[in-house]
Formats: C-alpha cells, sequence, structure tokens
C-alpha cells in the first residue's frame, strides 16, 4: 500500500497490517501496543533529526521487522551519525520521562533503545559501527567486521530467545527477533 504525503512517499507492507491486526486481536494485556508505540517514536526520532538537521525524506517504508527511511541526498558522516542516535535517543528519553509513572509505558522503551545500540546489521548501533569504520577501512573489510559482529551478537541473543521461550510457554519475542537478524546476515552480500 502506497501513499504519498506531500513529497515524500510512504509504503506499508499488507504483512505488516495483517501482523499488527493479528496481534492487537490477540494481545489483551496492551503490551504490544506500548511496544508498537515504543517503535513509532523510535522512527519518529530519526525523521525529527532528519529535519532539524535539514536532511528530505524521499520515502518511508514501513516492513514487517524494520522500517526503512531514505534521504533525497545522502547526509554527511557527522548527519548521519546524528540521524542514526536519535531513534534510541527518544526511546530512552520517553524511559527516563515515563518511568516515574509507568513501567509499563517506559520499558519498551528502555528495551527498544538499549537493543537498537547493538552493533548488529540492520540495527542503529550496526549502521553506527559502520560509519565509524568506514573511515578507516573499505566497504569489504567494513562488512566482513559487520558480518562477524552481528554472529557474536546472534548467538547469545539467539540463545537467551529459546531459554525465554521454553520456560515462559509463550514468550517468543526475542527468538524472533534473534531469527530476523540471522536471516539479515544470511542474506547480506
Amino acid at each position: 500500500m502506497k501513499l504519498k504525503l506531500a513529497e515524500t512517499e510512504l509504503t506499508v507492507g499488507y504483512e505488516v497490517v495483517a501482523a499488527m491486526t493479528a496481534v492487537l486481536l490477540l494481545d489483551r494485556s496492551n503490551r504490544v501496543v506500548c511496544c508498537f508505540l515504543a517503535a513509532v517514536l523510535h522512527e519518529l526520532g530519526h525523521l525529527l533529526m532528519m529535519r532539524l538537521l535539514h536532511v528530505r525524506v524521499r520515502a518511508f517504508r514501513l516492513r514487517l521487522f524494520d522500517m526503512l527511511i531514505e534521504a533525497d541526498e545522502p547526509a554527511t558522516r557527522r548527519d548521519d551519525i546524528l540521524i542514526t542516535l536519535g531513534g534510541p535517543a527518544v526511546n530512552l528519553l520517553c524511559f527516563a520521562a515515563l518511568y516515574p509513572f509507568s513501567r509499563k509505558l517506559s520499558l519498551p522503551h528502555l528495551a527498544l533503545g538499549v537493543f537498537n545500540l547493538l552493533p548488529a546489521l540492520s540495527l542503529d548501533g550496526g549502521h553506527l559501527l559502520e560509519i565509524i569504520l568506514l573511515k578507516k577501512y573499505n566497504s569489504r573489510t567494513v562488512s566482513i567486521v559487520l558480518k562477524l559482529t552481528t554472529f557474536l551478537f546472534l548467538l547469545p541473543l539467539l540463545t537467551a530467545g529459546v531459554y525465554l521461550l521454553l520456560n515462559s510457554g509463550y514468550n517468543y519475542s526475542l527468538l524472533a527477533i534473534s531469527l530476523y537478524l540471522l536471516t539479515v546476515l544470511l542474506l547480506k552480500k
């Protein structure tokens, strides 16, 4: 499904709409709504930073496990770092602001903000590591380092995801995220 907002193309995959509908219908605790809100605010943090740095957004794509923001022109190295940090910064600020009032609302922000700073492919931390490494090394070396770093972080995440699922009997979220990151790692050229 594609929409045009001003000069920005917004694309939402049908699988996203189907998955969110199913989860919202099945989630009686409203925890998913809190997590979804944290994710939306995370992406708005990136968009806000782009706006503050006068970087125009060409396209915004909402996919099943991530959101992709495309700019008209490549940002400078400094701006790219600030834009990348915008999402986790908003999550950590929301956590600090909400924690005294509601753990249920604040903890998804903490989890998403910290998780996104992991130096793994498709996460903000992986993008930051890529930006930093590209200053000194060629893209082939950076790609190898990113794949290795992602793999090293995936091992404990996968293990923790399986452990959490087996002990809770229902909490599959960390395992699903880990499998998604593993898929990204395996498909990365």
